[in-house]
């Protein structure tokens, strides 16, 4: 009879070792398959790749990312990244030009539109707030892509914030000194309609003010790495 229960409680251990182990296996194997896959895009971006290729392939990160899982929300990326991505972005004049929360001259952030690559992010009142903001990381991503490619890429930030005293606090909290474009009566997003999500509110664009991608490098790093490759494929093809 002991023995019994003992193969019995035996049989029981066993069994849930297996299902850890095949669990802990399908999380490896999903891991894996997600780093393949990034490397596999960035190989395909410097391949050359068509646009209507890339979208999908972009596509597929994103579901990657955010682990989507109803249909509802991948059908909601897809067609984000479908509209937006080669849609030129119109920009509005009269728009004050900020350096460290000071009203500055207009040159300073007219330079940025020359520019034949240009990061675009528009963010909402909602969004302006430190927290969401990140200016630190903002900082940091500025200097990089300066380093990287020489001055080649202009960096369009546009905010919408209750008021300028407001973001002048946190560009001194954040020592944020770059030129930015404060627009109190949200204009750009007049002419454009961004999508609502923030991480969407976010564009790579070319010197024709055409979206090459979509998405915020600052929320996630891999849309950097993305947007560093694809920058890297057009400076090949002059």
């Amino acid at each position: 009879m002991k023995g019994e229960k003992f193969n019995i409680l035996k049989h029981n251990i066993d069994t849930n070792h297996k299902k850890i182990f095949e669990k802990n296996q399908k999380k490896l194997q999903k891991n894996l398959f997600f780093e393949k896959f990034v490397l596999y895009l960035q190989r395909k971006i410097n391949d050359r790749m068509e646009v209507k290729s890339l979208i999908l392939l972009f596509i597929v990160v994103f579901f990657s990312i955010c682990s989507c899982q109803n249909s509802k929300k991948r059908s909601e990326i897809e067609k984000i990244l479908s509209e937006w991505t080669g849609k030129e972005i119109l920009f509005p004049e009269g728009v004050p030009c900020y350096v460290a929360g000071k009203d500055t001259l207009p040159e300073l952030c007219a330079e940025g539109y020359r520019k034949y690559f240009k990061i675009m992010m528009y963010v909402d009142s909602a969004g302006c707030s430190s927290c969401r903001l990140k200016l630190f990381e903002w900082n940091q991503l500025i200097d990089e892509a300066d380093s990287l490619f020489h001055g080649k890429i202009g960096f369009l930030l546009f905010f919408q914030p209750k008021t300028a005293k407001e973001m002048a606090y946190l560009f001194a909290l954040n020592r944020f000194d770059h030129p930015v474009l404060m627009d109190i009566n949200n204009k750009i997003n007049r002419l454009n309609s961004f999508p609502k999500a923030m991480e969407y509110q976010c564009f790579l664009l070319d010197g024709d003010n055409k979206v090459l991608m979509v998405g915020n490098p600052i929320l996630n790093p891999k849309i950097w790495d993305l947007y560093k490759a694809k920058i890297k494929d057009k400076m090949l093809k002059g």
